[in-house]
């Protein structure tokens, strides 16, 4: 591995770390909460966890694009990276207006700009590499 690699996977880390971190230490109690609830509002907690599922395709989306390019490797832009685009922007539409500026800069724009920093590099890699 070397620097320019090292260096992509450090920005992997502290871009969607934390966001990884709270998803995965979150989403099980998120989830817990929405079917305990369900009764209450039925649509709207039916809407979240759709949300909270696509919150999570694009997060494994963002790794595996993440990982591809720090192992140099091509990544396929078909259907899966485009439910977790739609998936990654729904979830910012329906949950940034009531999240705090500082939550929303770990859990959604770091990890935003490091995404796109990851889909420039591999748009811009040569096809026979």
């Amino acid at each position: 591995m070397d620097h320019r690699s090292k260096g992509q996977l450090v920005e992997a880390i502290i871009a969607a770390g934390p966001a990884t971190l709270a998803v995965a230490g979150g989403f099980p109690v998120l989830l817990y909460h929405l079917v305990r609830t369900y009764p209450d509002a039925p649509e709207a907690n039916t809407v979240t966890a759709l949300l909270l599922a696509g919150s999570v395709w694009a997060l494994v989306e963002f790794w595996r694009i993440a990982l591809a390019t720090v192992a140099r490797k091509a990544y396929a832009f078909d259907w899966r990276f485009w439910l977790a685009a739609a998936g990654f922007l729904a979830a910012g539409i329906h949950f940034l207006p009531a999240m705090p500026a500082g939550l929303a800069l770990v859990l959604v724009v770091l990890p935003a700009l490091a995404w796109i920093h990851f889909i420039l590099l591999q748009a811009r890699r040569p096809k026979d590499a």
